[in-house]
């Protein structure tokens, strides 16, 4: 679910953004130019911001960590009966330091869920999602969550617009039937594990799409690095999401926007439980550095990408060791 790429440089400082002037029917012009400023700013020297006023019910939220752990808490027999060895398009659960990066296993175990679709199409990766018998309600709130990240992410796809120079809504076309994807994590303690050739929680990476909603619970890990290979923490702040920009991105604005490496350090005590929402362009959208970000003495760095292409050759590295 992850790519590698180079470093870039960037104060420790993460923003706080207050995004409600993106939900403003008013369109007030001053308000969604500073938003857009904000997030300029934090895709330039961060790559990472905070948001508020997100519009996402916190209780909503609250329920959904409480559902993950529960899940994580169940036996492994029967979190087994979902794994994602049986799924033709990578959605099911990845058991404990199963899934590859860099060349390491993580030491995470999770579950994948796209779009629900009754009818297995494997060369787009569309079908239908493997739901857990428990716990109770699981499925109804994270089917729920899904139709919330869809709004919040194309509202945040306008704020990037905005921030780029480009008309609101340049975006829409692109990701009109967003392919997203969302991931239940826990990241437990190592617990004195004997197994190979385990790398962190997650290993260094960039996120392969076009931006990440993330809701994570109370334990911290999540870290980023700098040019100078330099790791520092990234804080939870209490009734934020945390907005991370992708590879996608990066390559529509010929680098002008950088994603940013960051990995998450496994607990020393206690489990930590996270859900990162995917907000992917079409399946069949193809990626290529806009005219805006290109010039003579700026040339384009990447050739056309095919972005569901691009997607099923990720799923299939970082499978590899589970999906044969």
């Amino acid at each position: 679910m992850v790519s590698s790429i180079s470093d870039k440089s960037y104060p420790k400082e993460i923003p706080v953004i207050d995004v409600a002037p993106l939900f403003n029917p008013n369109n007030n012009s001053k308000l969604l130019t500073k938003t857009g400023d904000n997030i300029k700013k934090a895709c330039k020297n961060v790559g990472y911001f905070y948001i508020t006023n997100h519009q996402i019910p916190q209780y909503h939220l609250d329920t959904l960590i409480k559902l993950i752990r529960k899940f994580f808490n169940l036996s492994l027999e029967e979190k087994m009966k979902i794994h994602i060895e049986k799924s033709e398009i990578f959605r099911g659960y990845t058991p404990l330091g199963k899934e590859i990066t860099n060349d390491q296993y993580d030491w995470h175990e999770c579950v994948d869920f796209g779009l629900e679709a009754k009818a297995i199409n494997s060369r787009q990766l569309l079908g239908p999602n493997q739901w857990p018998d428990n716990p109770k309600n699981f499925r109804r709130a994270l089917e729920i969550h899904w139709n919330l990240m869809i709004q919040l992410g194309r509202k945040i796809t306008q704020g990037l617009s905005i921030s780029l120079g480009l008309p609101r809504n340049y975006f829409e076309p692109y990701m009109n039937k967003s392919h997203s994807y969302m991931r239940i994590t826990n990241y437990p303690p190592y617990n004195g594990s004997k197994k190979k050739n385990i790398g962190d929680g997650i290993g260094p990476h960039i996120d392969y799409g076009f931006l990440t909603i993330l809701l994570q619970d109370k334990v911290g890990g999540l870290e980023i690095k700098n040019t100078n290979n330099k790791w520092f923490s990234v804080p939870i702040i209490p009734d934020t999401l945390l907005i991370n920009i992708g590879h996608m991105i990066q390559r529509w604005t010929n680098d002008y926007y950088m994603a940013t490496i960051h990995r998450v350090i496994p607990p020393k005590n206690e489990m930590r439980c996270s859900l990162p929402f995917f907000f992917e362009p079409n399946f069949d959208t193809v990626v290529s550095p806009l005219e805006k970000f290109c010039g003579k003495h700026n040339p384009s760095h990447y050739n056309p990408l095919h972005f569901g292409d691009y997607l099923t050759d990720t799923f299939k590295n970082s499978y590899s060791d589970i999906v044969k």
